[in-house]
Order: C-alpha cells, then sequence, then structure tokens
C-alpha cells in the first residue's frame, strides 16, 4: 500500500476453517472492482478480528505506514454485536469504554493508539441483500415454493438476541410472502453450543407444516467453515432419518455476492464524499 489516497479495510470475524479466510480475501478483490474504488483508494484488504491474518490493527498499521491518507474500515458482519459495538471501535482506538479495552489487550489484541487517521463506517441494514441472497441460492433447486419450506440457519448471539430474532422475521415474512410455504430459523454459533440439534429440530418442524413436500436449508453465514460441512451437514442428515423427509442442502455461504461487494463499495466511496449521502456517518478517530 503506498500513495496519499485512503486505504479501504474489510473487518471482518475470521476462522480457523480452511479456506474461510480466503472467501473474504476474495470479496475484498470484488470489493475492488466496484466502479471508482480503485481510484478511490490506493489499496482495498481484508483483515480479522481473531484466528485469520491479518489482524485489524496490524492492516490497518501497514497502511499509515506506507503513507496511506487514513483508513476507512468496513465491518462485515450480518448484524450488531459485541464484534462490531466493541470489538472493531476498540481495536481501532476509537472511544470506546476502559474494560473493553482492558479486555482486548487480555485477549492478546494489540489495540491501536487514539487519535490515529482511522475511520469506521457500516453498510446499513442487509435485508434486501439476503433476501435476494437466498432466492438465488435457492433457484436451482425450487421446484412448486408453495409446497417447500426454507430453514435459515444464522450464527446467532445472546448478548443481541433481539435484534437477530427481528432480521429473521423479516426474512421469514417476506420468504412466505414471496411464495415459500413456510419459513423458520435456527441458531448454529455459540449461543447453542455449535450444536446441530436445533437445526434439526427446525427441519423437523418445516416438514411437519400442512402442504410442505421438500426444505430448503439455507446458511446465513458469511464463508463457508465448519459449521455447514459438520453442524448443518449432521442436523440435516439426522432429520432426514427422523423424519423422512426430503431435504435440500448445500454447504455454500453468502459470499461470493456481487450485489453486497457493491454495497460495500458504493459505503466506501460515500464515506469520501464521492456519491450522495444515503443517510448514516462514519466515526473518526
Amino acid at each position: 500500500m503506498s500513495g496519499t489516497r485512503p486505504a479501504l479495510v474489510i473487518a471482518a470475524h475470521g476462522s480457523k476453517s480452511e479456506g474461510w479466510a480466503a472467501a473474504i480475501h476474495a470479496f475484498a478483490a470484488e470489493v475492488a472492482e466496484t466502479p471508482g474504488v480503485r481510484d478511490a483508494f490506493a489499496a482495498v484488504e481484508a483483515a480479522f478480528i481473531e484466528s485469520s491474518a491479518p489482524r485489524i490493527p496490524d492492516a490497518v498499521r501497514m497502511a499509515l505506514s506506507s503513507g496511506c491518507s487514513e483508513v476507512v474500515v468496513v465491518p462485515l458482519f450480518l448484524s450488531v454485536s459485541a464484534h462490531v459495538g466493541e470489538d472493531l471501535p476498540g481495536l481501532l482506538g476509537l472511544p470506546v469504554p476502559e474494560h473493553v479495552r482492558r479486555r482486548l489487550v487480555a485477549e492478546g489484541q494489540q489495540p491501536l493508539a487514539s487519535g490515529l487517521a482511522v475511520r469506521l463506517i457500516h453498510v446499513g441494514a442487509l435485508e434486501d441483500l439476503l433476501f435476494r441472497n437466498i432466492l438465488r441460492r435457492t433457484s436451482l433447486a425450487r421446484r412448486y415454493p408453495a409446497h417447500e419450506a426454507v430453514v435459515l440457519c444464522a450464527y446467532g448471539s445472546a448478548l443481541h438476541h433481539d435484534a437477530w430474532e427481528a432480521l429473521m422475521h423479516t426474512l421469514r415474512t417476506r420468504l412466505m410472502r414471496w411464495g415459500f410455504g413456510y419459513a423458520c430459523h435456527a441458531w448454529v454459533g455459540h449461543v447453542v453450543g455449535m450444536s446441530p440439534e436445533p437445526t434439526a429440530q427446525a427441519v423437523l418442524e418445516a416438514g411437519r407444516m400442512a402442504g410442505v413436500q421438500r426444505v430448503h436449508v439455507v446458511p446465513l453465514l458469511m464463508a463457508v467453515g465448519t459449521l455447514q460441512t459438520l453442524t448443518i451437514a449432521a442436523a440435516v442428515g439426522d432429520a432426514e432419518k427422523r423424519g423422512r423427509l426430503q431435504v435440500i442442502y448445500q454447504s455454500d455461504a453468502i459470499l461470493p455476492d456481487g450485489d453486497l461487494a457493491a454495497r460495500v463499495g458504493f459505503r466506501a466511496l460515500e464515506a469520501l464524499g464521492l456519491f450522495p449521502s444515503l443517510g448514516g456517518s462514519g466515526a473518526k478517530a
């Protein structure tokens, strides 16, 4: 990275699963292809909170030390979480309660000092993008949607449960209005101990709905990891045995998604004042 232009960092969680980080790096490359982004930014990179490299503070330090005028950071998360509300601003040297910064240091993180040229922006609500993503991913397997159900598998959050429930409710409602016979969801993350049982129960519930003959299981996870290949796959196999259901499942993920890449690129350009504001603002250290 070099030059007086800013850098753009796509901030994601990170994972030990093989291929997970590669999908985020590929997404960052796709964002860079958004018209105007390569002209506006000296570099577009992915960085991670944990488990994958580079870590977010390291990516920002590298950009600033190479001469970038500032670093614009965009979180790649589905909904509110402690990572978005506490960890990211804490790592970037933005204002957070002191106990958050102490926790990050105790976890082995190296937060940035305050006052650096760092801006944290957000992509906004993702309901429309996720709805289109689900329809695209089920398109080849759909036959008679009125006799089919969709089970959405999402990470979830104990701390921000209401926000996650609201997101799932919106997506379920839109899928049923679009024409599916039924839609429900199941958590697959730490909130359920990564257990396959909630997903299996959701699939069985969907299969019991009047008129439902087939069930689509769709992971609402950013990239492919062990939750798809182990947890959800085990749940699908269990439900098929217990319910004698026809279940359609692909171990896929939200990414790649060109619409999401374009949204991130547009928001980044908007942060530089290169597009009319759509609302919202970034925080600057």
